[in-house]
């Protein structure tokens, strides 16, 4: 076995596989956001318990910036506790929007 493969190994145990965050987290957005969102939004990144998302209008952003943001945290979480990947325990601390 290859080092590379032996430390790959190494880091998806203890929880350190990025990607896989990643792709969780980001599956997450896509199950739980309701559609009329989603087709307006984009996850762009995920680091430190924060989710950056990218949103299409002013008037989006502000309604998620001001009403909804609690409310997809939770949804998120859930999802994220029902459906975890390799033993990883993944949150959603922060969501932070930016519009483009």
């Amino acid at each position: 076995m290859r080092v590379g493969d032996l430390l790959g190994s190494l880091l998806r145990r203890q929880g350190l596989n990025r990607p896989a965050e990643h792709r969780l987290v980001f599956a997450a957005w896509e199950e739980v956001v309701p559609e009329s969102i989603r087709t307006r939004t984009r996850p762009l990144s995920f680091r430190g318990g924060r989710l950056v998302v990218r949103v299409d209008s002013a008037a989006l952003y502000e309604e998620l910036l001001g009403f909804r943001s609690g409310e997809f945290l939770r949804m998120l979480n859930g999802y994220l506790g029902r459906h975890r990947e390799g033993g990883l325990g993944i949150a959603v601390r922060e969501l932070e929007f930016r519009r483009t």
